[in-house]
């Protein structure tokens, strides 16, 4: 099933009714956060609420991501410890400050052992990682999407959160994706009151390549989703690239007087299901 992921809403695990909450949103993805949002001594009690929401709220048409402890903590041990006994798992999990490949193949080994069915959303958050993202979104058939983490990475490199300053980075994410077809996720805008901030660069990361955006406030949830929904023209367009794929058949096509190739078929494809799914248009 393809989905639209514009908006990707964190809720810490320790306030259940956060959860509660985040499943009457605008939001298409709700992250329940066992990790930086989740201080030590809550991780036990975070977990628990995590299984019982997962398991018996209803998210609506929602996806549920659980964001984890990395996997060489003892807290991340004891979160897939806890997710394997759960009969309902969610839909992603969140991996966080993921820097090799090698990660992501534990992960997915610990995964295939539970024989779940589900998606891995990367998080990319340091230079190690940035480096080895064409290798990290390669490593498994369960990397959907790989989401940019700016603030930890700025600060190891010592550098601005701004623009300019991690233009390099955004773009380097949207290659790697690039090679396996995956969704690229953008950063949280911190300021949650600078709406018009947010726009600008909701704007200039989907000019990028971007679909989508981390959320840290549920007053960013309708920005972020207007910037990333397809306009009227954009699915109208898409439409008429499937019709004609299915009337051509396989391979190039011309259509008013432009080439359009199998990669163009397959972003009109994603397009015009994840907005009739929504019934957007």
């Amino acid at each position: 099933m393809t989905h639209l992921r514009r908006s990707i809403l964190f809720v810490p695990a320790d306030k259940p009714e956060r959860i509660e909450k985040a499943a009457t949103l605008s939001t298409d993805v709700v992250v329940i956060e066992l990790e930086d949002g989740v201080s030590p001594e809550n991780k036990e009690f975070a977990r628990m609420e995590a299984g019982r929401k997962i398991e018996q709220m209803d998210f609506g048409n929602k996806e549920v991501a659980l964001r984890i402890n990395r996997i060489s903590t003892l807290h991340g041990l004891e979160d897939m410890k806890a997710m394997a006994k759960w009969v309902k798992k969610p839909d992603l999990v969140l991996l966080p400050k993921v820097e090799s490949a090698g990660e992501v193949r534990i992960y997915d080994d610990l995964i295939s052992q539970m024989k779940a069915e589900l998606e891995f959303m990367v998080m990319i958050e340091s230079s190690r990682g940035i480096l080895n993202a064409a290798k990290i979104v390669s490593a498994s058939p369960r990397v959907s999407c790989l989401a940019l983490g700016v603030a930890d990475l700025s600060a190891e490199l010592g550098s601005q959160m701004s623009w300019d300053a991690m233009f390099a980075h955004r773009a380097s994410m949207v290659l790697a994706c690039g090679l396996t077809g995956i969704m690229p996720i953008d950063s949280p805008y911190l300021n949650i009151r600078d709406e018009t901030g947010l726009l600008k660069e909701c704007k200039k990361v989907r000019e990028l390549g971007y679909t989508g955006k981390l959320c840290i406030h549920p007053s960013q949830l309708a920005p972020v989703n207007g910037a990333f929904t397809p306009s009227a023209e954009e699915v109208a367009r898409s439409r008429r690239i499937v019709k004609a794929a299915e009337t051509h058949g396989t391979g190039a096509l011309m259509l008013d007087g432009k080439m359009v190739d199998t990669p163009v078929i397959k972003s009109a494809q994603r397009i015009v299901e994840a907005v009739e799914r929504l019934d957007l248009y």
